[in-house]
C-alpha cells in the first residue's frame, strides 16, 4: 500500500463509514453475508477491501461484480502478506492519515466476522472442549449492523467512541494487576476516525512493524494493544447488543452491579505474559528514531524472508 491508495477517483463528497475488510482468499465469507449490514449508502460510504490472497484477481473481481449488482462503491486494495489481519490495520491507519477525504466513522474487520456458518468461523472438531463451536471473533446470533443506527448513536453520544458487537461480550485485559482495559474479538469494532487517528500516530505504527517478527504471538499482542490505545480517559465504548455504554471497566461493573447482568468477559490469564514481552520489546524502540525503527523492520524483514527461503527451509532441516 503506497501513499493515497484510499483515494476514490473524482471522490469530493462527504464520507461517512469506511466498511473496511480484512481478507485473506475468504472474500466470500464477507459478501455472501453483506447483507447483515443495512443501510449502506453509495453516496457517504465506502467498502474498503484490503486484500493480500494469492489468487488477488479472483477477490477482487468478486468485489467488483458484488458493487456492480448492489450499487455500492467498493475499492479492493492488494497489500504484502505480513501480520495477518493486524498487518492489515497498519497498513490501512498508516494510509487513512494521508488521504484528502477521511471517513466520519470506521468499521472494520475480518472477512469472516459476518460469517456464522463457513468452516472458517467454527472451531475445528478436533480440538478439545471448543470443537464444532462457533469462534468467538463473529457477530453475535440474528444481529445487522445499521449504519444509519450507529451514526445516530455516534451524533447523540459525542463521549462515544467504540461500538462493538461481541459474540462473547467485550473483554477486559488486566495487566500488572493494575492497569486494565477492553478488547474486542478479533479486534473487530467501529471507531470514530479522530480517535483512531489520534490513537495510532506514525511513530506508534511504524513501531508495531518495527517487532513484527512473523509470529501468532505477535498478532495477539496487536490486537490487546489496539484495544488499549482505544480505551482511553472520558472516551466510552458502546455494546450494540445491549445500548450500554460505559468510559471504562469501573464504569463498567458499576452497571453490571446495578442492573444485575454480565457485560463483559476476563481475558486468559496467559496473556499477560505474552504481552508483557512485546510491550517490553516495543517500549525499546518507541523513543528512537524513525530511522531506527526503519532499519529494525528492514532486518526484522529480512530475517523472515530468509526463514521461509528453500535456502532458510534447508538450514532448518540440517540444524533439526
Amino acid at each position: 500500500m503506497n501513499g493515497n491508495c484510499l483515494e476514490f477517483e473524482n471522490d469530493h463528497d462527504a464520507i461517512r463509514f469506511h466498511v473496511v475488510v480484512f481478507n485473506f482468499e475468504r472474500i466470500a465469507s464477507f459478501l455472501d453475508n453483506s447483507h447483515k449490514i443495512r443501510n449502506f449508502r453509495p453516496d457517504r460510504d465506502r467498502l474498503i477491501v484490503l486484500d493480500c490472497s494469492i489468487n488477488h484477481a479472483a477477490q477482487k473481481q468478486a468485489v467488483d461484480e458484488f458493487a456492480r449488482k448492489h450499487g455500492w462503491r467498493a475499492k479492493v486494495i492488494q497489500r504484502k502478506n505480513w501480520g495477518i489481519d493486524q498487518g492489515a490495520r497498519i497498513d490501512y491507519f498508516g494510509a487513512l492519515r494521508k488521504i484528502k477525504n477521511p471517513p466520519r466513522f470506521i468499521w472494520q474487520f475480518q472477512e469472516h466476522y459476518l460469517d456464522l456458518e463457513s468452516p472458517w468461523s467454527i472451531w475445528p472438531s478436533d480440538v478439545p472442549k471448543i470443537g464444532g463451536q462457533l469462534k468467538e471473533d463473529v457477530l453475535p446470533d440474528n444481529f445487522l449492523i445499521d449504519l444509519d443506527s450507529c451514526t445516530q448513536i455516534y451524533e447523540e453520544h459525542a463521549e462515544v467512541s467504540v461500538l462493538y458487537a461481541d459474540r462473547a461480550k467485550l473483554g477486559i485485559f488486566t495487566h500488572d494487576d493494575e492497569n486494565e482495559w477492553f478488547y474486542a474479538d478479533g479486534a473487530n469494532f467501529c471507531v470514530r476516525t479522530t480517535d483512531a487517528l489520534d490513537a495510532f500516530p506514525p511513530d506508534v505504527l511504524s513501531t508495531y512493524k518495527s517487532i513484527y517478527d512473523g509470529s501468532y504471538q505477535w498478532t495477539l499482542f496487536l490486537e490487546m494493544d489496539l484495544c488499549r490505545r482505544l480505551t482511553r480517559l472520558r472516551r466510552h465504548w458502546y455494546d450494540l447488543v445491549t445500548g450500554e455504554h460505559f468510559p471504562d471497566p469501573q464504569g463498567l461493573r458499576r452497571i453490571e452491579t446495578e442492573k444485575r447482568f454480565s457485560l463483559h468477559q476476563d481475558a486468559e490469564s496467559f496473556y499477560s505474559g505474552l504481552y508483557r514481552s512485546y510491550e517490553d520489546r516495543f517500549a525499546g524502540l518507541i523513543d528512537k528514531s524513525n530511522l531506527r525503527r526503519t532499519v529494525q523492520t528492514l532486518q526484522s524483514s529480512m530475517y523472515l524472508g530468509l526463514r521461509s527461503s528453500k535456502l532458510g527451509q534447508g538450514i532448518k532441516r540440517l540444524w533439526d
